[in-house]
């Protein structure tokens, strides 16, 4: 009885059911742990840039930023606005080279998640 219960306690606790939104202070704190793995971060935008590569591949870099900011990146064309405190579903890389960019302590932001 006791082993199910505890079972059903994991199970729950790494459920998407259970996260909740982290800010950038919390990831930059401990962001080892966070390494290649799925986030909910919030925060305030700032930096908002839309950039195109060569390929035509455009994509958003931002900062999401509460006492400190962390860097995001999405593809495509973005409905952000400069100022504004959103909430992003993504994942976190200490570095990580993409065909378009690279990420330096960041967050790729999954598509259709803003």
């Amino acid at each position: 009885m006791v082993k199910r219960f505890a079972i059903v306690l994991l199970v729950l606790a790494s459920s998407p059911l259970a996260a909740r939104a982290m800010t950038p202070d919390q990831i930059i704190s401990a962001s080892r742990s966070y390494e290649g793995r799925p986030v909910e971060v919030t925060g305030r935008v700032t930096h908002l840039r839309a950039r195109r590569v060569p390929n035509g591949t455009t994509y958003v870099r931002f900062l999401l930023c509460a006492t400190r900011c962390i860097e995001a990146v999405v593809s495509g064309v973005s409905g952000l606005t400069e100022g504004e405190t959103i909430t992003v579903h993504g994942t976190y890389y200490g570095w990580r080279n993409f065909s378009a960019y690279t990420v330096h302590n960041g967050i790729v932001v999954d598509p259709g998640s803003l």
